[in-house]
C-alpha cells in the first residue's frame, strides 16, 4: 500500500469534501481516503499495483474539483496570490455592493437620491433605477463567478454543494431581477406605470449574497490560516541558507540542497539548519523548538543537534545526518498538518449530514415556493420565501464545526510541545479510564546509576563490577552502561569478552577468560543464592539487583537505580484528579516495582512488574478488557512510554503517547507524542482533549440546530406573526453561523493549561 497526498482545489465546504471523499473511494484499489477543507489536502491509502495517482486526480477532476500530487509546503504557509485575489475581489464587490444599496433602499431611509433615477417616476426614471441596479449587480456576479460555475457544474454531477445553493439562490434572484427590468422598460415605453414593479427587483439580493458569502468565507479563511500557523512556523524556523564545507573551503548554499554528510558550519546566534551530529567544537544551544525548554543547553563533540534550534554561542561543525523533510522539525510540522486534516469520530457524523444536507435543503426550497404560489401569493413572494430557505441553509457552519476546533486544539498542542496525530486519538485521549505507564524513561529519567556491588565470598567488588563491564561492554541497555560507567570511574581494568548472547528483558551471557558469564534479573540468573536476603533488601529500598554468575555459582551482585523524575509524582496526581487510574508496567521484580510505586503515589494492585517488553501489549490488553480487574468492563487505555520498546503496547492501546524528543520509532510507533520528556503533559494533553471535544460539541449543537430552527422561519412559517427574513438577511445570517463556530473554536488557540488544572483540583 502506498499512503500518498494530494493538494485538492475548488471546495468550499464540507458537501464538497464528502463530493471527493465520494469519488475517490470509488475508485477500484484505494483503500482510506482523508479530505480537509481548511488545508485544501487529500491523504489517500491505495494500492500501487491497482490504481496510480493520476486516475485519483482525474476521479476528483471528474467530480468537479481538481487535484494534484504532492503540492509543496512552504514556510510562509503558500496561497498568498491567491489569498490576495479574494480580498481583492471581496473589496470591489462591496464597494460596487454599497452604491446598489444605496439607489435601491437610499430612498427608503431618507437619503438624496437622483431624480433621474427616482423610483416612483411616472416616465423613464423607473426604468433609469432597475439599469442602474443591472450595471452595478452584474459585475458583482462576474466577481464572484466561481459560486455558479461550481455550484451548477457539482449539480449536474450528482454532487450538489454549499455552492448549489448560492448560485439557485443568487441566480433565481438575478434572472427574476432582469425579468422585471425588461417588464419596466416595455412599460416605461409604453407610458405605462412601471413605477408597480420597481418593489419586485432583486438586484440587491442577487449581489448582496455572494458579497456576505465572501465576506464571511474571507474572515474563516483569516482565522483558519492563524490556526494553520504552527506548521509554518515550525518551518519558518529553520534557515534559508547555510555554510558548508567544500573542498577545503566554507561555501554558503540553499539549505534545501543539504544532503546527508555534508558538513555544516554553525557560527553564534545562527540557526541550525538540518539534523545532525557536531564532530568538532563546542556550543550552547537553544533547543526549545522540540524540546520547549527554553534554557540553553550546552554541546559537544558527539552531541545531536537539531534543525530550527538557535546555536547561541561557540563555534563548531557539524556532520547532517538527516535534512529536507527527513528533520525532525519537518516531520513535527507533518504531525501537525496531518492531524489539523483528519477526521474526529464525531465529526464523522456531521460528514454525513452535510452530505445529504444539499439535496434536502433544495427540495424543501420547491416546496416552499410551491406552498405559497399554491396558496395563493404572487410569484415575487413565492420565490423570496425559496431563495431564503436556499441561502440561510447552507452547511457551512456544520461543516466547520470538527475541523475548525480540531485545526486550534492541534496547533496549541504543537506550542505546548503535545503533538497529536491525528483526530481520532483528540477525541479519544479525553475519554481515558487508565493510563498505564512504563517505568524506564518514562517516570524515571532512564539514566542508571550503580548505588552498591555485592561480592560473593572469594571474589572481590574489582573483580564483579570488571567481569561484569566486560559483558556489557557493547550493550546499549541503561544497566549495562551504567555498569560500564562506574568500572571507568573506578579505574578497573575491563577484560575482553567472547561469544556473546543477550535474551531481551532477561540479561545477557558471554565467556570471560574462558569462564561463561550470565549477567541479569534473579530470575535470568536462577536466583541469587547466597546473597538472596541482600537482593532482597536492596529491592525493597527501591534498587534493582542484577546477579552475576559463573556457571552455577553466583559470583557477586550489582545493585543499580534509576532516579524519579521530577514530574512524574505531580503527573501521577495529576491523572488520578481527571478520575484515570494509573498503572505502571516494569521489568522490575515486584518489590523494586512497588517501592518505587509507593514514592510515585500509585497503588500496590496497580504495579505491574517482571513484565517482559514483547508482554506488555498483552498486559494493556486484559486491562482494556476488563480482564485483569475481573469485571469485564471496557476500559479507555491510554499507554505512556518512551517509543522504543514499548511500540507494541503503544500500538495496542487506544491512544498511545510516547515520552521523548519527537525520535523516529516515538512518532512511528505513538498517537501522541510530548517532546518535552515531561509524564506531566500526558494529563494537560487529557485536559486539552476534553477542551476541544467541549468545543465541537458545541459547535455541532449550533450548527445543527441553527439551521433546523431557521429553515421554516425562512420559509415564512412565522409570517403569520410579522416575522420574515429577506434572502439578503438570509445570507448575512448564514455568514454569522459561520463565523460564530470559527470564533468558538479559536477560543481554544487561548487555552491555558493551568486554569484547566485547577479545574480539576490538579496540584502542581
Amino acid at each position: 500500500m502506498t499512503k500518498q497526498k494530494f493538494s485538492v482545489s475548488g471546495m468550499s465546504c464540507s458537501a464538497c469534501s464528502a463530493a471527493v471523499t465520494r469519488a475517490v473511494e470509488a475508485v477500484a484499489g484505494t483503500k482510506e481516503t482523508t479530505v480537509s477543507l481548511l488545508t485544501g489536502s487529500m491523504v489517500v491509502v491505495y494500492d500501487e499495483k491497482t490504481v496510480s495517482a493520476e486516475e485519483i486526480c482525474r476521479a476528483v477532476d471528474r467530480a468537479g474539483y481538481s487535484a494534484s500530487v504532492g503540492a509543496p509546503r512552504t514556510k510562509d504557509g503558500g496561497g498568498d496570490a491567491e489569498w490576495k485575489k479574494k480580498k481583492t475581489g471581496l473589496a470591489v464587490s462591496a464597494a460596487l455592493c454599497v452604491v446598489l444599496m444605496y439607489f435601491t433602499m437610499g430612498h427608503m431611509i431618507g437619503l438624496p437620491v437622483p431624480p433621474f433615477a427616482d423610483p416612483h417616476g411616472t416616465g423613464w426614471e423607473p426604468a433609469v433605477f432597475a439599469a442602474i441596479q443591472f450595471v452595478l449587480a452584474t459585475p458583482i456576479l462576474i466577481i464572484n463567478r466561481r459560486y455558479f460555475i461550481d455550484g451548477m457544474r457539482s449539480a449536474f454531477r450528482g454532487s450538489a454543494n454549499m455552492n448549489t445553493l448560492i448560485a439557485t439562490g443568487a441566480g433565481a434572484s438575478y434572472i427574476y431581477a432582469v425579468y422585471i427590468t425588461v417588464r419596466i422598460f416595455a412599460a416605461a415605453a409604453a407610458g405605462g406605470a412601471a413605477h408597480e414593479l420597481t418593489g419586485q427587483l432583486y438586484y440587491e439580493s442577487a449581489a448582496m449574497i455572494p458579497v456576505l458569502i465572501s465576506l464571511g468565507k474571507t474572515l474563516e479563511g483569516r482565522e483558519n490560516r492563524k490556526t494553520a500557523g504552527a506548521i509554518s512556523a515550525l518551518l519558518s524556523m529553520t534557515p534559508e541558507t547555510a555554510e558548508t564545507e567544500k573542498d577545503g573551503e566554507t561555501v554558503t548554499v540553499s539549505a534545501d540542497l543539504l544532503e546527508r554528510g555534508d558538513i555544516v558550519v554553525l557560527r553564534a546566534g545562527g540557526r541550525v539548519p538540518c539534523d545532525g551530529v557536531m564532530i568538532s567544537g563546542s556550543g550552547t544551544v537553544d533547543e526549545s523548538i522540540v524540546t520547549g525548554e527554553s534554557a540553553p543547553i550546552d554541546k559537544e563533540a558527539g552531541d545531536r543537534l537539531v534543525a530550527g534550534s538557535l546555536f547561541v554561542s561557540g563555534f563548531c561543525r557539524m556532520e547532517a545526518t538527516e535534512t529536507g523533510e527527513e528533520t525532525t522539525v519537518a516531520k513535527i510540522a507533518s504531525l501537525v498538518e496531518e492531524a489539523a486534516a483528519s477526521r474526529a469520530p464525531v465529526g464523522k457524523l456531521a460528514d454525513r449530514i452535510s452530505g445529504v444536507f444539499v439535496p434536502v435543503v433544495v427540495a424543501i426550497a420547491a416546496l416552499t415556493f410551491a406552498v405559497w404560489m399554491l396558496t395563493g401569493h404572487s410569484f415575487h413572494a413565492a420565490l423570496g420565501y425559496g431563495i431564503c430557505v436556499l441561502v440561510i441553509s447552507c452547511p457551512c457552519a456544520l461543516g466547520l464545526a470538527t475541523p475548525t476546533a480540531v485545526m486550534c486544539g492541534v496547533g496549541k498542542g504543537a506550542k505546548l510541545g503535545i503533538l497529536i496525530k491525528s483526530a481520532d486519538a483528540l477525541e479519544t485521549l479525553g475519554k481515558a479510564d487508565v493510563v498505564l505507564t512504563d517505568k524506564t524513561g518514562t517516570l524515571t529519567e532512564g539514566e542508571m546509576e550503580v548505588t552498591d556491588v555485592v561480592p560473593a565470598e572469594g571474589k572481590t567488588e574489582a573483580e564483579v563490577l570488571g567481569i561484569a563491564a566486560a559483558l556489557e561492554s557493547s550493550s546499549e541497555h541503561p544497566i549495562g552502561k551504567a555498569i560500564c560507567r562506574r568500572a571507568a570511574a573506578d579505574g578497573i581494568a575491563i577484560p575482553s569478552a567472547e561469544d556473546f548472547s543477550a535474551e531481551v528483558g532477561g540479561g545477557i551471557r558471554a565467556s570471560v577468560g574462558g569462564v561463561v558469564y550470565k549477567l541479569g534479573s534473579v530470575g535470568f540468573s536462577g536466583g541469587a543464592g547466597g546473597l538472596s536476603a541482600k537482593a532482597d533488601e536492596l529491592a525493597a529500598a527501591g534498587k534493582t539487583p542484577v546477579v552475576l554468575t559463573d556457571g552455577e555459582a553466583v559470583a557477586g551482585m550489582i545493585a543499580v537505580r534509576d532516579r524519579i523524575k521530577e514530574t512524574s509524582r505531580d503527573a501521577v496526581g495529576a491523572f488520578r484528579a481527571l478520575g484515570c487510574d494509573v498503572v505502571m508496567l516494569t521489568g522490575d521484580n515486584k518489590i523494586t516495582a512497588e517501592a518505587i510505586g509507593g514514592e510515585l503515589g500509585i497503588d500496590k494492585d496497580h504495579v505491574i512488574s517482571s513484565v517482559r517488553p514483547e508482554e506488555k501489549d498483552r498486559v494493556v490488553s486484559s486491562v482494556m478488557s476488563g480482564e485483569r480487574a475481573g469485571d469485564g468492563v471496557r476500559r479507555v487505555a491510554v499507554m505512556i512510554g518512551d517509543g522504543v520498546n514499548d511500540s507494541p503496547s503503544l500500538s495496542r492501546a487506544d491512544v498511545g503517547v510516547a515520552v521523548g524528543a519527537g525520535t523516529d520509532v516515538a512518532i512511528e510507533s505513538a498517537d501522541v507524542v510530548l517532546t518535552k520528556n515531561s509524564l506531566r503533559d500526558g494529563a494537560r494533553a487529557i485536559l486539552l482533549s476534553r477542551a476541544v471535544m467541549r468545543c465541537v460539541r458545541q459547535n455541532l449543537t449550533w450548527a445543527f440546530f441553527y439551521n433546523v430552527l431557521l429553515i421554516p422561519v425562512a420559509a415564512g412559517a412565522l409570517s403569520p406573526f410579522g416575522v420574515t427574513l429577506t434572502p439578503m438577511i438570509s445570507a448575512a445570517a448564514m455568514s454569522v453561523s459561520s463565523l460564530t463556530v470559527v470564533t468558538n473554536a479559536l477560543r481554544l488557540t487561548r487555552w491555558d493549561p493551568e486554569k484547566a488544572e485547577k479545574k480539576y483540583s490538579v496540584k502542581k
